[in-house]
């Protein structure tokens, strides 16, 4: 009794250390919101002014615009960053991407407008950064640095310069054809390569940098390769003050409209295809679910009919068992009527051909001079003996009156010699 008292106290105080004993709980980066927003507004900064920069003195140092730094230069980018901070924040970096993850319910609407945000005020810094860094003078104005880097169409399309001198340019029909392509290019790589929750796969990273680089190809000598909202309206704000051929602004729109409308026709093909597979899994599964019961009835049904099978069996097996009983006893009743008479026709012949045998001594003693009643006596066994063989092969059961025929006989026939 004083062991358990004495127990029960520590018992207590030990319940309740454990329970005032604070849960520590892992905080991930990606867990808080605002370090999301500022992961995709530290990427898109980034990955906009290596784009500016690169386009703008790339093009102008080698003196003969090329296609393959941009491609190369934007892939590489994409890669990069996205790998760095792609586990952060999913690696969006474009409006784009952001609203098509909003369409398929891998990010809330809150977190997707403050990723838009997080993603312009990143590509406006970088926009900034960019003008600031090229070297100005009076032979080589800013426009001539940054007519590489902004996006436009028309006169505003890196080889209007080019184009305008066999009096043809690129329109915006061209323009809007393949930043179209372009854009749902990148939008479905990057979607696609996302989680449910919008996590960051494995190859996600991979993807969406290879993905740009098509982008880039495709649309690079036309619109000097938009597929960024953001990367778009950054280089347009501070280049629209540097007298540039076409008003930037002017033609801003379209830079919007297209990813937009790409991200949102690339959302739609997921939607429905999701649609569809899940009617196709569900009526896989309601056709096994039907099949079931019907393969339970089927297999209930052969279940008896194989019952009724052993039942008539059995009951065919109970009616030939009385039936065969019934033939053994009546071979049985019959077999022994014949061994029975049989024996008694060999004991009445034997008994008759001893009588007849002894018959035949005495009249040899009484007349043993006679030759003749001898021969009499002979010629009457053997017609007995020549009577009694073939009555018994022929007629092998005998009544009781005939036995006493048979042995009243012999005696009878002495007397009467």
């Amino acid at each position: 009794m004083t062991m358990e008292a004495s127990a029960e106290p520590v018992l207590e105080q030990a319940d309740e250390q454990v329970a005032a004993k604070p849960v520590r709980r892992r905080i991930r980066p990606r867990d808080v919101r605002w370090i999301r927003a500022a992961a995709e507004l530290a990427g898109t900064f980034l990955i906009c002014a290596v784009i500016y920069l690169s386009y703008s003195f790339g093009q102008l140092v080698m003196g003969q615009p090329s296609v393959v730094l941009p491609v190369l230069g934007t892939a590489l980018t994409y890669l990069v960053v996205t790998a760095m901070l792609g586990g952060v924040s999913g690696g969006h970096f474009n409006p784009a991407v952001t609203v098509a993850a909003m369409f398929t319910s891998q990010i809330s609407m809150v977190d997707g407008l403050i990723y838009i945000v997080a993603q312009v005020i990143g590509a406006i810094g970088a926009g900034a950064l960019a003008v600031a860094l090229v070297p100005v003078s009076r032979s080589v104005p800013a426009r001539t640095w940054l007519m590489f880097s902004v996006n436009g169409f028309s006169g505003g399309s890196p080889a209007a310069a080019t184009l305008g001198q066999q009096h043809i340019a690129f329109g915006a029909p061209m323009a809007i054809v393949v930043e179209l392509i372009g854009c749902m290019i990148v939008v479905a790589a990057a979607i696609t390569t996302l989680r449910s929750d919008g996590r960051a796969r494995r190859n996600h990273a991979l993807y969406t940098g290879l993905a740009y680089g098509v982008g880039v190809l495709v649309t690079y000598p036309i619109t000097c390769a938009g597929l960024n909202p953001a990367r778009s309206t950054g280089i347009a704000i501070f280049a629209q003050s540097k007298h540039m051929a076409v008003s930037p602004i002017s033609q801003l729109w379209l830079f919007w409209i297209c990813p937009l409308l790409a991200a949102s026709l690339v959302a739609l093909v997921i939607i429905v295809t999701s649609i569809i597979t899940d009617n196709m899994a569900m009526r896989a599964m309601g056709v096994a679910t039907d099949a079931q019961p019907e393969a339970q009835a089927q297999v209930d049904a052969f279940a008896a009919t194989g019952v009724q099978a052993q039942t008539g069996t059995d009951a065919q097996a109970d009616a030939f068992a009385p039936a065969g009983a019934k033939t053994q006893d009546q071979s049985a009743q019959a077999s022994p009527a014949p061994v029975e008479s049989s024996a008694a026709d060999a004991a009445d012949t034997s008994a008759q051909t001893v009588d007849v045998s002894a018959l035949s001594d005495v009249d040899a003693v009484q007349d043993a001079d006679a030759s003749k009643n001898a021969d009499a006596n002979q010629d009457a066994v053997a017609h007995v003996d020549a009577g009694t063989i073939p009555d018994l092969q022929a007629e092998p059961l005998h009544t009781a009156s005939e036995k006493e025929d048979s042995d009243k006989e012999p005696k009878d026939k002495p007397t009467e010699d």
